[in-house]
């Protein structure tokens, strides 16, 4: 590419040196073979910072055009539009950067963050969609430093909850109303095909869906689990997963069918009679939060919620020293500090709303529910169920099992993003082991069928002092 065209002699050489730069890298690239994974981890996130500045590159490019108001005299509407023709963008890649330019412009910690290759661009689009919120924006900006200290530090999905946690809190209103316009809108809607075939769409609210979806997974695991019984009855212990009768598209598809026409109950095809067997869908709430919204059901405002004062401090707190703010990228690992960093974040900030896997509630749709659903309320820091029973019990069940999927959203490997709620509960310190590890939830985890077999082959979990997981290898090195 002719870099002279920028006007710039300077500038030209420059750009020159980095695209040679990197056809070296590409270069290097096709012929590395991977010694170990950290050396692997350690290319990863070179090359993430290196497409961080470039992406933010672009940002300060689209910037400058938007300021300096040349894109008009080619006829191009905005800057958006000049640089989604120039660059050749889609729609939506346009919008987000455009969404991340406003954003920089009031929020420039993290836009120095970006540019020097320590924020990654998801963090950057997910913050943008949240600057383009008018009702928090300004609140955003206040808070500019400490959002990107930890958009840093934590790994994104926490990050993602902890923003999407701070957003309903200061625009609880706005929370509200979604929910509402999610229940005046819900519809289901069934269409026949030329066919003959049927098609099914719709939408429900946040409770009434997660109840149905409940009820729908149950079924599900019940038809799969009456193929894999035939696939064995079949071949016997030769049997494997692609020796089903039915595809998961056809068990799904089934499940839906059997919840329609029989409802929530288990039939067993050798004994015609349903047995009752409700599906009991979880809704965690806090007690500050679920008192609120009982408050504002019986017509008394609460105010602004007392936790959003220290909201990231306290976040920032629980995942221990943090890097020197003035350090460059040169000197700070691209990397997210190690998985885990919300399950201290969430005793410390107090604020959940949600299902098991924390995906958000609104609290008076959930305060509601309570009052007249098929859920159960679960209140953290209840006292009146009897959690630690000792070594009396050898599995997790119950709300043995409960709570330890509340531990955490996810199987707490490294870089595992299986939801908890799929997860399997085991223990930290083994049952069987030297320390006769008890069977309650300061011993346990959630952890994938994956991991937790790979936990028997010689690798370690660990739950540090501020609640991080940690995962060690049979060598003792930690998966970072």
């Amino acid at each position: 590419m002719d870099f002279e065209v920028v006007g710039d002699a300077e500038v030209a050489v420059a750009l020159a040196r980095a695209d040679a730069a990197l056809d070296d890298l590409i270069a290097a690239v096709a012929d590395w073979d991977p010694a170990s994974g950290d050396e692997a981890m350690a290319w990863v996130r070179a090359a993430e910072r290196l497409g961080r500045r470039g992406h933010a590159l672009a940002l300060a490019v689209q910037d400058r055009v938007d300021r300096s108001g040349v894109h008009k005299g080619d006829g191009h509407a905005s800057a958006r539009v000049m640089v989604r023709h120039g660059a050749n963008l889609s729609k939506a890649e346009a919008l987000r950067r455009q969404r991340a330019v406003r954003m920089g412009r009031d929020l420039p910690a993290v836009a120095a963050a970006h540019a020097e290759g320590r924020l990654g661009v998801p963090q950057v689009e997910r913050i943008a969609r949240v600057h383009a919120n008018s009702r928090v924006a300004d609140d955003l900006a206040l808070v500019d430093a400490e959002v990107a200290r930890a958009a840093v530090v934590l790994p994104f999905d926490e990050f993602d909850a902890a923003l999407a946690d701070w957003e309903r809190l200061t625009d609880e209103d706005g929370a509200g109303d979604r929910a509402a316009r999610a229940a005046a809108t819900r519809d289901h809607r069934m269409h026949r095909g030329f066919d003959g075939s049927w098609r099914t769409e719709g939408s429900s609210p946040g409770v009434a869906g997660q109840a149905v979806y409940d009820v729908w997974q149950r079924q599900v695991q019940r038809e799969w689990e009456r193929d894999w019984a035939e696939a064995r009855a079949r071949l016997g212990d030769a049997a494997t997963a692609a020796d089903l009768i039915r595809t998961d598209a056809q068990r799904r598809h089934d499940a839906h069918e059997v919840c329609m026409l029989r409802g929530d109950l288990v039939v067993d095809d050798r004994n015609p009679v349903p047995v009752s067997a409700r599906t009991v869908t979880d809704l965690v709430v806090d007690q500050v939060t679920f008192e609120r919204a009982v408050a504002r059901l019986f017509g008394r405002d609460p105010g602004p919620d007392p936790r959003l004062v220290t909201w990231w401090d306290d976040i920032l707190d629980a995942l221990g020293p943090q890097p020197d703010p003035s350090q460059t990228a040169a000197d700070d690992p691209a990397g997210p500090a190690p998985d885990g960093g919300l399950s201290a974040v969430g005793r410390l900030v107090g604020f959940r709303c949600g299902t098991v896997d924390g995906d958000p509630l609104d609290p008076t749709e959930v305060a509601v529910a309570t009052l007249i659903g098929q859920v159960r309320r679960v209140v953290s820091g209840a006292d009146g169920v009897v959690l630690d029973m000792g070594r009396a019990v050898r599995c997790f069940t119950g709300a043995r099992q409960l709570a330890v999927r509340l531990s955490h959203r996810s199987c707490v490997w490294t870089g595992c993003d299986v939801p908890s709620s799929e997860c399997q509960c085991d223990h930290l310190a083994s049952f069987n082991g030297p320390t006769q590890g008890r069977t309650h939830p300061g011993n346990g985890a959630p952890a994938c069928g994956r991991h937790n077999r790979m936990k028997e082959q010689g690798y370690d979990v660990v739950r540090d002092a501020r609640g991080r997981w940690h995962v060690f290898r049979p060598d003792g090195t930690e998966i970072t």
